[in-house]
């Protein structure tokens, strides 16, 4: 009769701790972007190794290499996620794409001009990152960029 109650305990360990792993990997899973999800690198550039100017200022990236309309991924000095756009007008701005709602990476789409939360469904407007659906009701941080001849600069 022992033998029985083993056995039975073994089997129903065995099922429980498979469907945990499973519902484990559903929900570890669940943050990734699905296919039809905005991939960051697909639309925007990312950027070269950061250098320090005079005053502390970071530069970021050159303006002639930067794209009207499309978004480029750096590092701001405080080690924060960024992205930085340059306007038709030749006009830079730069926000944080860490996510106010529980700190996801934001990615940008470039059909939408929009940057969205893969994890659960933010959209944030590329201009000044305000909030355009929730969960969400705080804007991204805004990160201060100035040009300094072709140099676009974090401003630290």
């Amino acid at each position: 009769m022992g033998s029985r109650r083993n056995l039975l305990k073994i089997g129903v360990v065995s099922a429980v701790s498979f469907v945990i792993t499973a519902c484990t990997k559903a929900v570890s899973g669940s943050s990734e972007p699905t296919s039809d999800a905005v991939v960051e690198d697909a639309q925007t550039q990312s950027a070269p190794e950061q250098t320090q100017s005079q005053g502390g200022e970071v530069v970021i990236a050159q303006v002639s290499a930067l794209v009207a309309g499309e978004g480029f991924n750096f590092t701001a000095n405080d080690g924060t996620d960024a992205i930085l756009f340059k306007t038709k007008d030749e006009k830079v701005y730069a926000l944080s794409r860490i996510c106010t709602h529980e700190g996801c990476s934001v990615n940008f789409d470039l059909s939408q001009n929009k940057l969205i939360c893969p994890c659960h469904g933010a959209e944030y407007e590329s201009g000044e990152g305000n909030v355009l659906s929730g969960p969400t009701q705080r804007a991204l941080k805004k990160i201060t960029v100035k040009i300094d001849g072709d140099n676009v600069l974090e401003v630290v």
